[in-house]
């Protein structure tokens, strides 16, 4: 065995490789790029930008205002809600499920259109 590994070793050794010569590698330069293009488009898009962030504020502080609301009046029904609560926890069996989702969906509704039921000022 270790005469055969010899005589690979020696037929390996005997073997010249040629020398690979690495082609020149170009250097690459780059041109100042033309950003009037650019500036030209984004000085078009800023008012659309600024546009939707007036929007997408206004809906942030609508929501918030009307969360604040629906607090205010959820707290103003609460004896009617405790008493939907409670005929809720008397009924049983199909009664029960028709009840509780009732009760959930007007409650819902009832929250959804508070600004139909407010006052305007004039």
């Amino acid at each position: 065995m270790n005469k055969m590994l010899d005589k690979i070793k020696a037929f390996v050794k005997g073997i010249k490789m040629p020398k690979i010569k690495l082609p020149a590698i170009p250097k690459i330069t780059f041109k100042k790029p033309d950003l009037t293009k650019v500036k030209n488009v984004f000085a078009k898009a800023l008012p659309l930008f600024k546009k939707i962030y007036s929007i997408f504020a206004k809906m942030v502080k609508g929501f918030f205002v009307w969360l604040w609301k629906a607090i205010k009046e959820s707290i103003a029904q609460l004896w009617t809600l405790l008493g939907f609560f409670i005929a809720w926890l008397t009924l049983t069996g199909t009664a029960q499920q028709v009840v509780g989702i009732a009760t959930i969906l007007v409650t819902v509704l009832w929250l959804i259109t508070i600004p139909l039921r407010e006052e305007k000022e004039e």
